[in-house]
């Protein structure tokens, strides 16, 4: 069986080094593009074009706003759902505000200066300093670019609620936060976790929005039990 890994706003393939092997070792392994669709449900559509049957389904930050879009629009096909460090709501206008003046920013041609700000946000406050975690942070935006940021931000921003699919998830459902996650709090996760019948909620000790990169042991262990739980 397959697994489908959805990465984060900003990010490349490379988010999910820490977690790869363990995914692999279950069966094949796909990243999902998404780097050339505008909107959330084009993302998810994407995905469900290129994807087997049945697969399992992982989201990160963005990714799972995309997850839970493929969850909507084919939810038999999706066996197992893991969410990590995100939230079904859509954005606040205090978010999108926020949003509109990064692209602004970089519109303007200020992109290394909005992935370096955005790092402190990405990381748990007791990881700011850490060399190794701004570096890979930094090569992943490099990867991605401006205009596919871009891109990204505007599905994003259009993105649907997803609180109304959650009580409908029939699938092994894995809800994964960092405890210390800034960008999207802890209470986000929690309300997933409490909304989708039997999901399993996993808080990572130590670890902010970027826990797949932070806390790589603790993040591959919660993969290796997601998976079992699904095959």
């Amino acid at each position: 069986m397959e697994t489908v890994l959805v990465p984060p706003l900003l990010c490349s393939a490379r988010v999910y080094a820490s977690v790869l092997d363990t995914a692999w070792s279950h069966g094949a392994v796909t990243v999902a593009d998404t780097l050339h669709d505008d909107t959330v449900a084009g993302m998810a559509e994407r995905i469900l074009r290129d994807a087997p049957a049945r697969f399992a389904l992982l989201g990160t930050s963005m990714g799972g706003y995309v997850a839970l879009e493929v969850a909507r629009q084919a939810p038999g096909r999706v066996a197992g759902l893991a969410l990590v460090s995100t939230s079904a709501r859509a954005d606040s206008n205090e978010q999108l505000a926020a949003r509109r003046k990064q692209s602004q920013l970089v519109e303007q041609g200020h992109f290394d200066e909005l992935v370096d700000a955005a790092f402190r946000g990405v990381v748990a406050e007791r990881n700011e300093s850490d060399p190794g975690l701004l570096q890979a942070w930094r090569s992943m935006a490099a990867t991605v670019g401006p205009d596919r940021f871009l891109r990204q931000q505007t599905a994003t921003m259009g993105r649907s609620d997803s609180l109304d699919i959650l009580a409908g998830v029939a699938c092994p459902t894995f809800v994964v936060h960092g405890a210390e996650d800034r960008l999207i709090p802890v209470a986000a996760g929690e309300e997933i976790a409490a909304a989708v019948p039997g999901a399993t909620l996993r808080l990572i000790a130590e670890a902010g929005h970027f826990l797949l990169l932070e806390r790589p042991a603790e993040a591959a262990a919660v993969v290796d039990e997601f998976l079992r739980a699904v095959w």
